[in-house]
C-alpha cells in the first residue's frame, strides 16, 4: 500500500508542477510538398511540437523519449526533464553545477574530461541554453556526451547525445538539428 501511494504521489507531483508527458502523439506537416513527420507533446494543455531525425526510432515514458539512429550502435539521444525549485538562469555559479553534473553522469567510465562548455549555441522558443560535452572512456571504448540544457520557469529540460567517439559529430549533429524544431502551441 505505502509503495502504490508514493508512486500515485509521484505522479501527481509530476503532473502538478506542468511537467510535459512526453508520451507522444503524432502529426504531420507538410512544407512546399514535403511531409514531415511530427511527435506531438503535451504540457498543462499546450502542445509540444518536434520533429525527430529522420528514421530515427523512439522509446517514450511519460517522463523521457528515447531516440536511436539507425546503423549506428552504442549511440542515443534522451530528451528528458525534472523540477526546478524556483527560476534559475545560466549565470555563472549554475554553469559551473552543471558541468559538474554532467562529468558526474557517466559512472564507472574512466578518462572523463570537459570537452566545451557553451552558453546559447542555440535558443529554443527563445529560451536560453547551456550546452556541456564531454569525453570518457568504457571498457576501452570511447564515447562522447553533450547535454543541452534549457530552464523553463518550473522545468529543466536536457536534451542529451551519447555516441561512440567515432560516430558522435554526426549523431550529435543530427539531433542537434532536430532540437530547432521544438515549439510550442496552445
Amino acid at each position: 500500500m505505502k509503495l502504490t501511494c508514493g508512486l500515485l504521489l509521484a505522479a501527481v507531483t509530476a503532473t502538478c508542477y506542468g511537467s510535459i508527458d512526453f508520451t507522444p502523439t503524432t502529426a504531420e506537416r507538410v512544407l512546399d510538398g514535403i511531409k514531415f513527420q511530427q511527435l506531438i507533446f503535451h504540457e498543462n494543455g499546450r502542445k509540444i511540437s518536434y520533429e525527430q531525425p529522420r528514421a530515427w526510432r523512439y522509446a517514450a515514458s511519460a517522463s523521457q523519449i528515447v531516440f536511436t539512429p539507425p546503423n549506428i550502435t552504442q549511440a542515443e539521444g534522451v530528451i528528458d526533464q525534472s523540477r526546478l525549485e524556483k527560476p534559475e538562469n545560466f549565470d555563472e555559479a549554475t554553469m559551473k553545477s552543471l558541468q559538474d553534473q554532467v562529468l558526474a553522469s557517466v559512472a564507472n567510465a574512466e578518462r572523463v574530461t570537459l570537452v566545451s562548455a557553451e552558453k546559447n549555441p542555440l535558443l529554443i522558443n527563445r529560451h536560453e541554453t547551456f550546452e556541456v560535452t564531454i569525453a570518457y572512456q568504457i571498457g576501452g571504448v570511447e564515447f562522447e556526451r553533450s547535454v543541452l540544457f534549457l530552464n523553463l520557469p518550473d522545468t529543466q529540460l536536457r536534451f542529451r547525445v551519447t555516441a561512440n567517439k567515432r560516430d558522435f559529430e554526426k549523431v550529435h549533429q543530427a539531433f542537434r538539428g532536430s532540437i530547432f524544431s521544438w515549439q510550442w502551441s496552445s
